[in-house]
């Protein structure tokens, strides 16, 4: 599990840091408006995505190791919506009516898969 999760996060590393080479050699700007202060600024954050990101693949695969994987993944299809209700939640985010009505249908099919 460790090994698959490092060498998941070193592929991610390598592809992005691919793409950023890439553009800076475009002429495309590679840091933030704010330059080296602004992302400076911003690394709390995204090492808090990344954790977490890297806490969600390692649940699953635990979950889908130990348990029923047709519950591990319902739960992870859930991603998605999870999302959207955090952008409302945290950003303030309005959801679009066929936004909120996707995630209701999802919790409502998760409910109905969990009920049997």
């Amino acid at each position: 599990l460790l090994l698959a999760l490092f060498v998941q996060r070193l592929c991610s590393v390598a592809v992005g840091g691919g793409a950023l080479f890439a553009a800076a050699r475009r002429g495309a700007p590679v840091l933030p408006e704010g330059g080296r202060r602004a992302l400076a600024g911003t690394l709390p954050a995204l090492a808090f995505v990344g954790v977490a990101d890297l806490a969600g693949n390692a649940t699953y695969a635990l979950a889908a190791s130990i348990g029923p994987v047709t519950i591990a993944a319902v739960l992870a299809s859930l991603d998605p919506l999870i999302c959207a209700l955090a952008a409302r939640g945290v950003l303030r985010e309005r959801l679009r009516l066929i936004q909120a009505a996707g995630a209701g249908l999802a919790m409502t099919g998760t409910l109905l898969l969990a009920s049997g």
